[in-house]
């Protein structure tokens, strides 16, 4: 038995692990396969937040947003969207300021667990095991993070009766964190940050992502995730079902060079101050590029500019990998721009973090996305004119809480997605990729 222990915490190989969930109720450890990743494809049944002192004001926030979504879309039965309350400060469902018959139907506080620690996704990843019967079960992934949340992804195993994984690694780096580590929709290739453990790495590879695993790099990010500057939302007419949303700066820069002074009225003054300043420089470098050089507003624009050059490299790299990996060399693969921008030390990327609210950051709940406001409306209507145009529902939530600690909102929640189910199936892409090829094909004869 403690044979067996030491070759799960070390990763090597399938069986080792499936000996140390032995423990877990369901399914029963001799039938599990592989771990497989789920994705914001897949019908979300909980959503998991904190409700702290400091973060009262965003759950109940998000609790009308998923209220809204279970009544817009008549959600109930399977498909019902509830809000999985972790206690940390007072009564969770009387804050929602709604009557509680309300508030119990589309929210549930955690019975075995409270606490303040608001990082619901560094302490874990909830994904699925693929059973030898090719069927798919829930699982969780425990980061092995400590601090707080520890106890919690063991705590859901067990509510829940899922089955359960730890991280091999004791080295409790942010680079194993749930924020670090995601998965394409539809063709399961993991994507994590060059901040990743070498121990996690290899748990995952042995585990089911053996030459299916991408690395960006995330080592210029003080947090060092992913999630920072890239995500993926299943877009039906997309090819292969999905859009990657990527961070870009250039389009941030370009839209406060434009903007009215006025665009800047609801930020801190300080903020206000500064990017007011900013934007005077882009207009002056037009004339001039060498304008402000050296400058604390001319390095946060050279910094800028050099972070949209290793974004835009490693979605690159990260697109020739997925064409690569599922043999689709000619496919098109959408990309959204989302204008963001990150401050750090001087103009050479490093120890970066978002300077407003990331809003790549962000919760898929089914087509809707649940966005950090930036609270600049050229940037709300940058980001809701497209996600529109392709279907999506945009709900901007003020995240202060987590942005002023270098997160956001995909960092403070996490969520228990059905394997088995997709909003958006292969059938449909397939369908509307015909479409898209035969109208294309008139329009080329003619």
């Amino acid at each position: 038995m403690i044979k067996d222990y030491r070759r799960y915490l070390s990763g090597l190989l399938i069986a080792g692990l499936a000996s140390a969930s032995a423990l877990v109720a369901a399914p029963a450890a001799s039938e599990i396969s592989r771990i497989k990743l789920v994705n914001n494809n897949h019908v979300p049944q909980k959503i998991l937040v904190c409700s702290a002192y400091n973060t009262q004001r965003f759950v109940k926030d998000l609790f009308n947003v998923i209220k809204h979504i279970n009544e817009s879309e008549n959600l109930s039965g399977n498909d019902l969207i509830k809000l999985h309350i972790i206690s940390g400060s007072g009564d969770p469902l009387s804050n929602l300021g709604v009557p509680l018959d309300v508030a119990k139907k589309y929210a549930e506080v955690n019975p075995n667990f409270s606490s303040s620690d608001i990082w619901l996704q560094d302490c874990m990843e909830i994904c699925s095991v693929v059973l030898k019967d090719g069927s798919k079960a829930p699982a969780v992934f425990d980061s092995n993070r400590g601090r707080g949340l520890a106890r919690l992804p063991r705590i859901l195993a067990d509510l829940w009766n899922i089955a359960y994984f730890k991280n091999p690694s004791n080295y409790q780096e942010h680079g194993d964190y749930g924020g670090n580590l995601e998965v394409t929709p539809f063709d399961d290739i993991m994507v994590a940050g060059t901040t990743i453990t070498g121990p996690c790495k290899k748990f995952f590879e042995d585990n089911g992502y053996k030459n299916r695993m991408f690395l960006c790099d995330t080592d210029w990010l003080q947090v060092g995730h992913i999630d920072e500057y890239l995500s993926f939302i299943p877009t039906p007419f997309a090819p292969g079902g999905y859009t990657i949303v990527r961070a870009d700066t250039g389009l941030a820069l370009d839209l406060i060079k434009n903007a009215p002074d006025s665009e800047f009225d609801k930020i801190s003054s300080y903020d206000k101050s500064f990017l007011l300043k900013v934007k005077r420089l882009l207009n002056e470098q037009m004339k001039d590029p060498a304008a402000g050089k050296g400058t604390e507003e001319g390095n946060f624009i050279e910094l800028n500019q050099n972070i949209n050059e290793i974004i835009e490299e490693n979605v690159g790299k990260l697109k020739e990998y997925i064409k690569n990996t599922t043999k689709d060399y000619n496919r098109d693969i959408e990309e959204v721009f989302w204008p963001s921008l990150y401050e750090g030390r001087g103009t050479n990327p490093g120890g970066c973090h978002a300077y407003l609210p990331g809003v790549v950051n962000l919760l898929v709940i089914r087509d809707h996305l649940i966005v950090p406001a930036t609270h600049i409306p050229a940037f709300d209507v940058a980001i809701e004119a497209r996600l529109k145009a392709q279907g999506n529902n945009v709900h901007f939530i003020d995240d202060s809480p987590y942005h002023s600690s270098m997160g956001e909102i995909h960092c403070g929640t996490n969520a228990l997605r059905d394997p088995e189910r997709s909003i958006i199936s292969a059938r449909q892409v397939k369908a509307v990729q015909e479409v898209r090829n035969r109208f294309q094909q008139i329009h080329l004869d003619k």
